[in-house]
């Protein structure tokens, strides 16, 4: 099992080695600390800015008590390296660290890296002031068979979506707590008003019907949504 389990992680890695790759950290803050916690971020940010790492600071909605994602955005599997021991190395990281371990702003909730299925794609896309993202983490049926099936699944929904205007990129997890088999699925609008307008076409269209239709017929390859929700940008840093 150990033997599989790594030779998985090392394939996977493999597979993305060329395509963009971010790391999500969510930060629950301390009762009374919100506004603290995002200072906190916003300084955090502009170190990592300063080291090359663009990141994103986007506030949860829907499902959470005011937690906040730390997106770092890297271009490929090479800068993540390079840049995370740049950021071992960074005296004003090491102070930064020390001064929030000792006045902590909130608690870290959940962390996991994930890489962009599109190989061509190099850069955070989620990076214009007052986007939304929608997103949607998907457990695929077991074996590759299902695997296959959920990134096709994707590759069709995305052209749909963005034929009615939204953004889609869509990513295979690296690594975190839930495993390295799940994809995530995420929608990006220019702001909730186009958010709600490509949600109203998505209720009407033949195609969007008969994708979900094909699906459903289809439950030995059926994937698990396990969670989703919405997102703000609160901050960006490049």
């Amino acid at each position: 099992m150990k033997s599989f389990l790594f030779s998985l992680i090392v394939f996977i890695f493999a597979q993305n080695s060329y395509a963009e790759i971010l790391e999500i950290y969510t930060w629950k803050p301390y009762p009374g600390k919100a506004e603290q916690l995002v200072q906190d971020m916003n300084e955090a940010a502009k170190i990592h800015s300063e080291l090359g790492i663009t990141v994103t600071i986007s506030a949860l909605s829907l499902g959470t008590t005011g937690d906040v994602d730390y997106v770092m955005s890297y271009e490929d599997l090479e800068s993540w390296g390079s840049l995370k021991d740049a950021s071992l190395k960074s005296t004003e990281w090491s102070a930064f660290l020390a001064k929030t371990r000792s006045n902590p702003s909130g608690e870290l909730v959940d962390s996991f890296s994930m890489s962009n299925h599109d190989l061509l794609n190099r850069s955070n896309p989620f990076s214009e002031p007052g986007q939304v993202v929608a997103f949607f983490r998907w457990e695929p049926a077991a074996g590759a068979a299902g695997s296959e099936a959920l990134r096709q699944g994707f590759a069709a929904a995305k052209v749909i979506h963005e034929s009615l205007g939204a953004r889609v990129e869509t990513y295979q997890i690296m690594n975190g707590r839930d495993g390295v088999r799940d994809m995530m699925y995420i929608m990006i609008y220019n702001n909730y008003s186009h958010m709600a307008s490509v949600n109203e076409q998505m209720l009407t269209n033949s195609e969007w019907i008969a994708f979900q239709q094909e699906a459903n017929s289809q439950p030995s390859q059926a994937a698990t949504l396990l969670r989703s929700g919405i997102a703000n940008m609160a901050g960006y840093f490049e």
